[in-house]
């Protein structure tokens, strides 16, 4: 056995209302406030846990690249992908879930995912086997022992702007000595400094087929267009010249987005609460509860708390990440 432990944090929101509001309003306000509340407590605790089992080092990158900031949109899920994180699992001998005396994994998948994967001809529709199987909520298909979930929620990997006027930089001029960019474009002092520790991908624009290399900002200084810089922390495989790009390097090629589909198989990982009466639960603070706070009964507060919650992955290896690109 081994022991695993993982930080609780509180999580919680509130909206207030008026009793102003309470007199003219035509909806039923706090019955919907506690809706969009409800709404909002899921969602919260779905991305933790989301963004957390994300962080695993078990990772396949669409069409054999090797890195995600290679991925193109043209790099789609299909059923060899499937395929080989399913053989992955297997040799890792990851636990399937029984269902109906039988085996199988989990995939999360969002729905530009399923799009490009439900025109593989390998696809089995979910209305092909329901009839014998007691399928789950979101469920919309099973392939080679794989059901998927499908989900608005699932991870995607955006840019995010180099700078607050482009997403993207173009290089100027290279001294080989400090590893020093000079820039096209103006940097702002807060530029600069969202900059520092970034990784970024540097394109070759002059190569014959595509060039890229990656490297971390280890300074980057504010200026006009033509005048601002970055250092890097390390050499590139070539020297940057004029034109070449300068991207992020926290998603697909050239800023493209990427998806992210997770196939996993039981106690790959679990999610840790608090238990008890309370732990989760709705509040609402009526008019005039505040006492002196509220001198005049005018103010109202409805609001959700998690008193402790976290996510932890169990078997790093038990679950797949596969990124890819999609068809937009």
């Amino acid at each position: 056995m081994t022991s695993i432990t993982a930080d609780l944090k509180q999580y919680g929101d509130y909206v207030a209302g008026s009793d102003l509001l309470d007199l003219t309003a035509i909806d039923q306000v706090l019955d919907e406030t506690f809706e969009l509340l409800g709404d909002q407590a899921g969602l919260t605790l779905d991305h933790i846990t989301r963004d957390i089992i994300h962080k695993g080092s078990s990772v396949q990158y669409a069409n054999s690249k090797t890195s995600r900031y290679m991925l193109k949109s043209t790099d789609v899920l299909t059923s060899a992908e499937i395929k080989k994180a399913v053989r992955t699992l297997k040799r890792n001998k990851a636990k399937p879930f029984i269902r109906n005396g039988k085996p199988y994994y989990v995939a999360i998948i969002d729905q530009d995912s399923a799009y490009d994967l439900m025109n593989d001809e390998q696809w089995q529709k979910v209305a092909e086997y329901q009839s014998a199987e007691k399928i789950e909520e979101g469920e919309i298909g099973k392939l080679f022992g794989v059901v998927f979930i499908e989900t608005p929620e699932a991870k995607r990997f955006d840019a995010t702007p180099l700078c607050a006027a482009s997403a993207s930089l173009t290089a100027l001029s290279y001294i080989s000595a400090t590893k020093v960019i000079t820039v096209a474009e103006a940097l702002t002092e807060a530029d600069a400094a969202a900059l520092i520790g970034r990784d970024i991908v540097v394109k070759d624009v002059s190569a014959d087929t595509d060039t890229y290399d990656t490297a971390t900002v280890k300074a980057a200084y504010s200026g006009s267009a033509g005048s601002a810089y970055i250092q890097l922390s390390s050499a590139l495989s070539f020297t940057p010249a004029e034109n070449d790009k300068i991207y992020d390097a926290d998603c697909g090629c050239e800023n493209t987005s990427v998806n992210s589909t997770i196939v996993f198989g039981k106690d790959a990982f679990g999610v840790v609460d608090i238990e008890g009466e309370g732990a989760f639960k709705t509040i609402f603070k009526p008019k005039g509860s505040a006492g002196t706070g509220d001198p005049l009964d005018q103010r109202w507060t409805a609001g959700w708390k998690a008193s402790g919650f976290t996510a932890a992955i169990l078997q790093d290896l038990w679950m797949v990440r596969i990124e890819h690109g999609f068809t937009r």
